[in-house]
Parts: structure tokens; C-alpha cells; sequence
């Protein structure tokens, strides 16, 4: 299973609060490139103006992300041992 986060940090302007994808591979943007081939959820939204209203949608998309199918499949292995 994928050890991606969601994590709030503050905008770089210093007006508000975005919500940003976090793995072993460091941060990144939140887009389409999550769904791989499902339905994005743009509805939750990134940007916020407190902090308590991002950790509250970070969840969500928590919950989203671990919800996809992708990750639910089983995957075989190719080689035999």
C-alpha cells in the first residue's frame, strides 16, 4: 500500500492555507495524477483561509486516496520463486 499523506502548509503569499500530497519522494502538488483513471475529486478544493477548514479536507482526501480501487487490488507476483 502507497504511504502518501495530505498535509497543510501555509501559501507561500502568507494568505491561507493549501492542501499538498506528501510521500517518501517529498512533497508535491494535488491533481489529477492521484485519480489514475478514477474520478478526481476537485470539489474538495486546495486553498483555504484557516487552517482548521484544510485539516478537515486533507481528510477527505485521505480518505478519497485510500478508497481508489488501484490501491484495493491485489497484484500478482511475476516470478515464481
Amino acid at each position: 500500500m502507497s504511504d502518501l499523506t495530505f498535509v497543510v502548509r501555509k501559501k507561500s503569499d502568507g494568505n491561507g492555507w493549501i492542501i499538498r500530497s506528501h510521500s517518501i519522494l517529498g512533497e508535491g502538488s494535488v491533481g489529477p495524477r492521484l485519480a489514475k483513471g478514477s474520478a478526481y475529486p476537485s470539489e474538495f478544493g486546495l486553498v483555504f483561509d484557516t487552517m482548521a477548514e484544510a485539516k478537515e479536507t486533507a481528510e477527505k482526501w485521505t480518505d478519497w486516496y485510500y478508497g481508489q480501487t488501484y490501491l484495493k487490488k491485489k497484484r500478482k507476483s511475476k516470478y515464481l520463486a
